[in-house]
């Protein structure tokens, strides 16, 4: 898995569950993008993905992040919550530009 240093690591600017969920989303998919997934019979697709689309129903634009993450099968009998089965995509570290403001 990509290390991650709680403490140090996530810009201080990150003040809420959205600011985190787009930035872990941009991270993957920055140090992930190439790698592909099995998702089904004869289907695969990127491990991460994202991007910022402008909605015109409501003159918006969204940012859409997608993660296909491996799950360990201990999810099956384990007590431990449910995020501490997600298995690496990868051991590419985090770029500086992410750990900064």
């Amino acid at each position: 898995m990509t290390a991650l240093n709680i403490a140090t690591d996530i810009p201080s600017q990150i003040d809420s569950l959205e600011k985190l969920h787009a930035w872990s989303g941009l991270a993957l998919f920055a140090i992930n993008s190439n790698i592909t997934a099995i998702e089904g019979v004869g289907y695969t697709e990127r491990v991460a993905q994202a991007g910022n689309f402008w909605v015109a129903a409501d003159a918006k634009t969204r940012a859409i992040y997608r993660v296909s993450l491996e799950v360990s099968q201990d999810y099956l009998s384990g007590s431990a919550k449910p995020w501490t089965y997600a298995q690496a995509l990868s051991t590419t570290p985090l770029p500086a530009s992410f750990k900064q403001n």
